[in-house]
């Protein structure tokens, strides 16, 4: 079974053009996992293709493993003027996002007029993500280490507050272009019990009218004006 990171692969690759100015919000130190089989070199072709591509992080200085130019910063104001970008993206971040609406102002300001927001993010009705957001963040953050190998420093708070259908059709200063709501293959083969619950929600969520109970969102929004987003 495919990884929804594939879904988003493939939405990038359609999206990044020769005129393409780009900014990856969150951007960690690779744009797509380096699990995929060519991501580094596909990353690379795709920073070449574009105009220009920027990236930045609150906290992660690592080098870059496709050499993005990016800036760590902490705020909630993106450090970039108005308008300059036509294409911002988010992988797995916006269900770390607290305040919807500042985040969506700050993306809606740095897109020129028509520009695109790409967001891959994990679908808060998938059974997974509905039982992490009612859990307290230390048992969440234990088994993110656990399944994922991650280091605690690489676990952020969830909010899950742009995590559904209805989210991206409330996000003000945008259209939706595309929403896809995505499988991802099990995750849990070495927990029988979650092992069968998971395998069981991935069979139901294959049912006409349960789509939206797949796992992940790829999502391209448009910017619809030009005016701020008042709070």
């Amino acid at each position: 079974m495919a990884h929804s990171q594939y879904n988003y692969r493939d939405t990038l690759d359609r999206l990044v053009r020769s005129d393409t100015r780009w900014l990856d919000i969150g951007c960690g130190h690779t744009i797509l996992p380096e699990w995929i089989r060519g991501s580094v070199d596909f990353q690379k072709a795709l920073l070449s293709r574009c105009e220009l591509a920027r990236g930045c992080d609150p906290v992660d200085d690592r080098p870059h493993v496709a050499g993005l130019t990016k800036q760590v910063f902490q705020g909630e104001t993106l450090p970039f003027t108005d308008g300059f970008f036509n294409l911002v993206t988010a992988n797995m971040v916006i269900e770390h996002v607290a305040d919807p609406i500042a985040f969506a102002r700050e993306v809606h300001r740095v897109l020129s007029k028509d520009g695109l927001f790409v967001a891959h993010t994990s679908n808060l009705y998938y059974f997974e993500y509905f039982i992490a957001h009612f859990l307290p963040s230390s048992i969440v953050s234990a088994v993110a280490q656990m399944l994922d190998g991650r280091e605690s420093d690489d676990i952020f708070p969830t909010h899950y507050r742009m995590n559904t259908r209805s989210a991206f059709q409330r996000l003000p200063g945008f259209k939706i272009q595309s929403l896809e709501c995505v499988t991802t293959g099990p995750k849990y083969g070495k927990i029988p019990v979650l092992n069968l619950i998971e395998s069981g929600f991935i069979r139901l969520a294959s049912f006409r009218g349960l789509g939206d109970l797949r796992s992940d969102w790829v999502a391209v929004l448009q910017k619809v004006d030009n005016d701020s987003i008042s709070a």
